[in-house]
Protein backbone atom coordinates (compact mmCIF):
# COMPACT_ATOMS: atom_id res chain seq x y z
CA UNK A 1 0.00 0.00 0.00
CA UNK A 2 1.32 3.20 -0.81
CA UNK A 3 2.16 6.18 2.05
CA UNK A 4 -0.05 8.69 0.14
CA UNK A 5 -3.29 6.40 0.77
CA UNK A 6 -2.26 5.75 4.20
CA UNK A 7 -1.93 9.34 5.15
CA UNK A 8 -5.40 9.93 3.12
CA UNK A 9 -6.75 7.37 5.07
CA UNK A 10 -5.48 8.18 8.21
CA UNK A 11 -6.26 11.95 7.68
CA UNK A 12 -9.80 11.12 6.62
CA UNK A 13 -10.57 9.00 9.61
CA UNK A 14 -8.59 12.28 11.42
CA UNK A 15 -11.55 14.70 10.28
CA UNK A 16 -13.98 12.22 10.81
CA UNK A 17 -14.11 11.75 14.49
CA UNK A 18 -13.27 15.32 14.99
CA UNK A 19 -16.66 16.06 13.75
CA UNK A 20 -18.30 13.42 15.28
CA UNK A 21 -16.73 14.36 18.52
CA UNK A 22 -16.83 18.22 17.95
CA UNK A 23 -20.69 18.40 19.62
CA UNK A 24 -19.65 16.67 23.08
CA UNK A 25 -15.93 18.38 23.48
CA UNK A 26 -18.24 22.22 22.55
CA UNK A 27 -20.73 21.30 25.15
CA UNK A 28 -23.26 24.06 25.47
CA UNK A 29 -21.44 26.59 23.25
CA UNK A 30 -23.24 24.51 20.51
CA UNK A 31 -26.38 25.61 21.37
CA UNK A 32 -26.10 28.96 21.18
CA UNK A 33 -28.67 30.74 17.92
CA UNK A 34 -25.57 31.80 16.01
CA UNK A 35 -23.99 28.25 15.62
CA UNK A 36 -27.65 26.48 15.21
CA UNK A 37 -27.74 29.30 12.16
CA UNK A 38 -24.41 28.49 10.80
CA UNK A 39 -25.51 24.73 10.57
CA UNK A 40 -28.96 25.05 9.66
CA UNK A 41 -28.39 27.90 6.88
CA UNK A 42 -24.88 27.97 5.58
CA UNK A 43 -23.54 24.54 6.02
CA UNK A 44 -26.35 22.90 3.02
CA UNK A 45 -24.88 25.35 0.38
CA UNK A 46 -21.28 25.13 1.74
CA UNK A 47 -21.65 21.33 0.94
CA UNK A 48 -23.58 21.40 -2.45
CA UNK A 49 -20.63 24.66 -3.47
CA UNK A 50 -17.51 22.31 -2.49
CA UNK A 51 -19.33 19.30 -4.57
CA UNK A 52 -19.83 21.63 -7.59
CA UNK A 53 -16.32 22.65 -7.36
CA UNK A 54 -15.01 19.30 -7.29
CA UNK A 55 -17.08 18.35 -9.81
CA UNK A 56 -15.93 20.82 -12.53
CA UNK A 57 -12.20 20.37 -11.71
CA UNK A 58 -12.37 17.48 -14.08
CA UNK A 59 -14.95 18.35 -16.23
CA UNK A 60 -12.58 19.47 -18.92
CA UNK A 61 -10.77 16.18 -19.26
CA UNK A 62 -14.27 14.26 -19.35
CA UNK A 63 -15.75 13.11 -22.91
CA UNK A 64 -18.92 15.00 -24.19
CA UNK A 65 -21.35 12.67 -22.87
CA UNK A 66 -19.57 12.56 -19.43
CA UNK A 67 -19.91 16.61 -19.71
CA UNK A 68 -24.11 16.08 -20.44
CA UNK A 69 -24.81 14.24 -18.08
CA UNK A 70 -22.36 16.01 -14.52
CA UNK A 71 -23.87 19.37 -16.26
CA UNK A 72 -27.27 17.98 -16.02
CA UNK A 73 -26.44 16.67 -12.50
CA UNK A 74 -25.14 20.12 -11.02
CA UNK A 75 -28.07 21.83 -12.93
CA UNK A 76 -30.47 19.68 -11.21
CA UNK A 77 -28.98 19.53 -7.84
CA UNK A 78 -28.60 23.27 -7.76
CA UNK A 79 -33.10 23.66 -8.78
CA UNK A 80 -33.51 21.20 -6.28
CA UNK A 81 -31.64 23.15 -3.54
CA UNK A 82 -33.43 26.38 -4.45
CA UNK A 83 -36.49 24.81 -4.47
CA UNK A 84 -36.53 22.36 -1.36
CA UNK A 85 -33.58 23.36 0.76
CA UNK A 86 -32.80 19.62 1.40
CA UNK A 87 -29.37 18.71 1.00
CA UNK A 88 -30.10 15.11 1.04
CA UNK A 89 -33.01 15.51 -1.74
CA UNK A 90 -30.65 17.81 -3.95
CA UNK A 91 -27.81 15.97 -3.92
CA UNK A 92 -30.06 12.31 -4.14
CA UNK A 93 -32.01 13.73 -7.38
CA UNK A 94 -28.48 15.26 -8.50
CA UNK A 95 -26.81 12.02 -8.60
CA UNK A 96 -29.89 10.47 -10.15
CA UNK A 97 -30.17 13.15 -13.10
CA UNK A 98 -26.48 12.40 -13.69
CA UNK A 99 -26.95 8.65 -13.99
CA UNK A 100 -29.80 8.94 -16.21
CA UNK A 101 -28.24 10.95 -18.67
CA UNK A 102 -25.15 8.83 -18.56
CA UNK A 103 -27.24 5.63 -19.15
CA UNK A 104 -29.29 7.06 -21.66
CA UNK A 105 -25.96 8.43 -23.42
CA UNK A 106 -24.09 5.49 -23.37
Amino acid sequence: MSGTLILTAVLMGLATAAARFLPFLAGARLAGPALRRLFAELFPPAVLAVLLVYMARGLGDADAPAQMAQAAGAAVTVAAHLGWRNLLLSVGSGTAACMLVLHLAG
